[in-house]
């Protein structure tokens, strides 16, 4: 979710002042700000600005629908991906590239510096077998080419952070180059061209709050082959990696703080997404997902399909904040159960919000029969206890 890719968290009291550094200069960066912050004043379905609210089933065509959605207040492009070199060393990746609107618009870039629109990016890489963790954001205006989003060949990018399809023909293959202090990764992206629409076709309910739905389409297993930098060794890669792409005016109700979102590709060719919507005493206030069969079949998923609890949490020695980087996944309609754990504890990214997002393993049954999986977790809107 997105993101976020897709949700992906983004301000609260700190935004007007981010936003009006940004929009005063070609570039400022931004302030300090307390992480702590919950989500629930960025992403509430609270809608008094004039953006379109995604209220009812969608009707997505592409490749229309690849390009950014400006008339939406939020929206964003993300990748994670699973990849080891020819000597088995692994890595988790992750970039998550938002646009915030300021206003509604018609472009979401523009080439002067009037634009309403703001972009960030946020870029990990885990060293599994390195036992390293590195993350680092961007932000940029959505003007005079620092930031953007164009449809001819498509391309979404923030200052040098960028998904690029790789002709102007087709929106497949993909090339993603984007890094940070210390890292850097140059991956090519391909696979069949048949998006999976969540929810219904594309219409993904988050809760049962007014308002609270976004636009959501994923490709779950792409190929993915490059290289990964990480400081001064290079590494060629190959493996898999999940897109998704997501644009909503509001998401979480103000009761709500955050959400709990699994992605994962088993090892019987299906992939699973996965979301919890909490509420601020963090009980879980609503549960969705899709089952992707092996053949591309989709399986709309809600709480009566699926039980998932934390089974184990990480203290953040920085933060404080406990996260739940352990769980149990039961379905009996599904015959599936599941332990998820993470390769890496600490996959925080303390910036200028603050969230857990990182490489994941799971094993388990499917019908009987041993099953694994590999993914990603993201967790948002917990804080210190």
């Amino acid at each position: 979710m997105r993101r976020s890719s897709g949700l992906r968290q983004l301000w609260e009291r700190a935004l007007p002042a981010i936003l009006a550094l940004l929009l005063a200069a070609c570039y400022t960066p931004p302030p300090e700000t307390d992480s702590s912050t919950s989500l629930s004043r960025t992403l509430s379905s609270a809608n008094d600005q004039g953006f379109a609210s995604i209220e009812s089933p969608l009707h997505l065509a592409f490749p229309r629908d690849h390009a950014a959605h400006p008339r939406q207040r939020i929206e964003w492009w993300y990748l994670t991906a699973r990849v080891q070199s020819p000597q088995g060393r692994r890595f988790g990746t992750q970039v998550a590239l938002f646009r915030y609107g300021l206003q509604p618009e018609d472009a979401a870039a523009r080439s002067d510096w009037s634009g309403q629109q703001i972009y960030l990016a946020h870029a990990a890489v885990t060293d599994i077998d390195g036992d390293l963790f590195l993350y680092d954001e961007h932000w940029a205006r959505g003007a005079a080419g620092l930031a953007g989003a164009q449809s001819h060949p498509w391309r979404v990018w923030a200052n040098d952070c960028s998904i690029t399809s790789a002709s102007a023909e087709a929106f497949l293959p993909l090339e993603l180059d984007c890094g940070g202090s210390g890292f850097r990764y140059r991956l090519s992206l391909n696979g069949t061209d048949s998006p999976v629409l969540h929810g219904e076709s594309g219409y993904s309910r988050k809760s049962d709050a007014p308002g609270s739905a976004s636009a959501y389409y994923s490709y779950p297993r792409l190929t993915a082959v490059g290289q990964i930098q990480v400081g001064d060794s290079t590494f060629e890669v190959s493996g898999q990696a999940w897109y998704d792409h997501e644009w909503t005016s509001g998401v979480l109700a103000a009761d709500q703080a955050g959400w709990d979102w699994f992605s994962l590709r088993l090892s019987d060719g299906s992939a699973l997404m996965l979301f919890n919507i909490r509420d601020r005493q963090d009980q879980v206030v609503a549960r969705h997902g899709s089952l992707i069969a092996a053949d591309g079949a989709l399986q709309a998923l809600t709480a009566d399909d699926i039980e998932i609890e934390s089974s184990g949490h990480w203290l953040s020695p920085k933060t404080g904040v406990s996260w739940p980087v352990r769980w149990r996944l039961h379905s009996a309609s599904l015959g599936l159960e599941l332990d998820i754990t993470t390769l890496r504890e600490d996959q925080e990214l303390d910036t200028s919000t603050r969230y857990w997002e990182g490489a994941i393993d799971a094993r388990g049954l499917r019908a009987g029969q041993a099953v694994s999986g590999e993914g990603y977790l993201e967790l948002t809107g917990y804080t210190p206890r």
